[in-house]
This record gives C-alpha cells, structure tokens and sequence, in this order.
C-alpha cells in the first residue's frame, strides 16, 4: 500500500523490495538447511528448530526465553497463521520467563499446542513452578536447551571481551529427572537422530511433558545475531 502511494517517477529498480527479500530469504534458509541436520552430537539449535517446524501445526504457540532459544526462533522459525503465535521478551533479559508465560498462553487459547522453550540458565531460575504446572496439569511442553552455561552472555564475552569468560559456565543438570521428581513426563536426548520422536511424544502426551535436549554451545554456534556474524 504504500509503495503504490509513493510517486512512482522513480526508477523501477528502486522498487525491488519483494524480490529482494525473496532472495535473502532463499540464502539463509539455505545456509539454515546446511545446519540443520547434523548427524553428530551435540545437537544444534537450528536441528530443533527444523524438528519443530515439520512436527507443529499453525496454531502453535511458542514462548521462548531470551539466552539461546530466541535468536533461532526468531530467526529460521517460520509463523504460517496471523496472530500472536510467538512470545519472547527478548532483550530484557528476564532468564524464566518462558515456563509462567507458557502456562499463561495454556490457558488463553485452550487447544493450541503451547511451547516453553528455555536455555538451562532460564530452566535454573523458574525451575520450582515445575509444581505449578504438574499440579495443574497443563498441557504445555518445555524444552531445555542444555548447554551448561549462560549461553548469551558466554557469546558476548567472546565476541566484545576476547573470549574472556567470566561467571558464565555451571555443571551439567538432568533437567528431564527433576521434572520427573515433580511427576512430569519427561525425556533426554543427546543424540540428533531421537529428537523428533521425543518431540513427538511430548506434544502428543496430553498433558505437561519436558524434553531436554544437550545442545550445542552457543559461543561455538552460528547464531544469527548481527554482532555475532562475521
């Protein structure tokens, strides 16, 4: 609408938008594709992403932690239906967001499949409404990306601080046996070539399911953040 309002005495090839962005779209997603399906642990994040995005229907509504979670989601996962299908409060930082925020959206549009997906980092700090959850039994399915550390900061420590890392590793947790220990289904997954059917059986379980998935770093991923990418 407002190209048709704008004066149109300029050259044409001042008004190639659409093809422009046909054509950047095709060269990521390419380059997105080439990661996507990696045979050797651990798993990156674009594999889960992918996984997702053949596994959900339209009405889908994902909520992702700021961390590792939201670059990639915001980046490669592709909303096929209007409305508000994503949520994230990307940027300011609020690591256990995702888990409340999830149950929330649960219970705002009954019958769409609802995804919390948060970094290990976000999982330590929300962890205890676990109980909330099971005792509610919503049906929302959370996904922990474990990496062992605090994925975003780490990769701006090596980007600005000459990888310098500082306060930003812990040991590796068994998120899918803590939410077992509150009675939630739960699965672990190391191995690139198991996630989709875990993702399977946590979307279809009917009630709150978590699956865990070891994760590839993300100071050693391609994420696509702009001050990231060389």
């Amino acid at each position: 609408a407002l190209v048709d309002a704008l004066p149109n005495d300029r050259p044409a090839a001042r008004w190639d938008g659409a093809d422009r962005v046909a054509r950047a779209k095709r060269e990521k997603f390419a380059r997105f594709r080439g990661l996507s399906y990696g045979k050797s642990p651990p798993i990156r994040p674009e594999r889960i992403v992918a996984e997702l995005q053949a596994l959900l229907p339209p009405e889908a509504v994902l909520v992702c932690d700021p961390g590792t979670p939201c670059p990639y989601v915001s980046a490669y996962y592709e909303f096929r239906k209007p409305g508000r299908h994503f949520l994230s409060n990307r940027a300011h930082g609020a690591l256990g967001y995702s888990m409340s925020a999830a149950l929330g959206a649960a219970i705002g549009r009954p019958g769409a499949p609802v995804l919390a997906i948060m970094g290990d980092g976000s999982f330590g700090f929300t962890a205890g409404e676990l109980e909330t959850v099971a005792r509610l039994g919503a049906p929302i399915t959370m996904l922990v990306l474990s990496n062992r550390s605090y994925g975003w900061i780490k990769a701006g420590q090596r980007a600005g601080f000459g990888a310098r890392y500082y306060s930003v590793d812990f040991s590796q947790t068994d998120h899918a046996a803590v939410a077992r220990a509150y009675g939630i289904e739960s699965w672990r997954v190391e191995a690139p070539d198991e996630l989709g059917a875990a993702l399977k059986r946590a979307v279809s379980s009917g009630g709150p399911a978590l699956v865990d998935i070891v994760t590839q770093p993300l100071h050693e991923a391609a994420a696509p953040v702009s001050e990231w990418v060389a």
